[in-house]
């Protein structure tokens, strides 16, 4: 379904991990794309803000927390890779588990996610990620990394035997270096951080209705 809202404290914490963990875990019409040899998951925290579905219908609001795996598009668009498909999202709040998946593919799930100043622990079983932004360090840019991060506007999905699109349209996208130390997971085996970025504005986005593009 097609939506609106604002994204606010957005940061994105990247890492890269071995394409051999993604066995199973991809539709097979997409492909991974290709960081140095690795598969790139940008993972978005973020506060979704004034969230609107239908005109008629209550806004809300609701921490998001999500693996966004980088693609290789090619296929389907001549833009150059800016697809991302969502292995999993996390929330705190169950009716909004079950909201994300109705409205969205997010792959949403029950988590636990606090934040004590800028140190972030998500929870989910026996799984774990923790990071901690530190406003006061000097943060390394990468080009490459801040290029394939930073023009992403599509997600892709697989439903019904088919490849479906949703463009996600914004006007701006300030993202920029943020340092990140702490940095710790289990829910991959060969995670390696790459690099962090926050946005330190509001950004009013859409989240268009996904559309099919192949048939399987």
């Amino acid at each position: 379904m097609k939506f609106s809202g604002e994204l606010h404290e957005v940061k994105l914490i990247n890492f890269s991990i071995d394409k051999e963990e993604l066995k199973g875990r991809l539709p097979k019409r997409l492909k991974v794309f290709d960081y140095a040899g690795r598969a790139l998951i940008s993972m978005v925290d973020v506060h979704l803000k004034k969230m609107e579905v239908h005109r008629f219908l209550p806004s809300f609001s609701y921490r998001h927390v999500a693996f966004r795996l980088l693609i290789d598009d090619g296929e389907f668009s001549k833009a150059g890779p800016k697809g991302i498909y969502f292995l999993q999202s996390f929330s705190s709040n169950p009716l909004m588990v079950l909201g994300g998946n109705w409205v969205a593919n997010y792959n949403l799930t029950l988590a636990k996610i606090a934040q004590n100043g800028n140190a972030f622990a998500l929870q989910q079983n026996e799984k774990y990620l923790n990071y901690t932004l530190d406003p006061f360090l000097h943060a390394e840019q990468s080009e490459s990394l801040f290029a394939a991060v930073r023009r992403i506007d599509r997600a892709y999905s697989f439903a019904d035997d088919a490849v479906r699109v949703t463009q996600i349209v914004r006007k701006e996208w300030p993202i920029e270096a943020a340092h990140v130390r702490d940095f710790k997971t289990n829910f991959f085996d060969s995670a390696k951080l790459e690099g962090a970025y926050s946005v330190q504005k509001a950004i009013p986005y859409i989240w268009e209705q996904s559309v099919i593009i192949k048939y399987a």
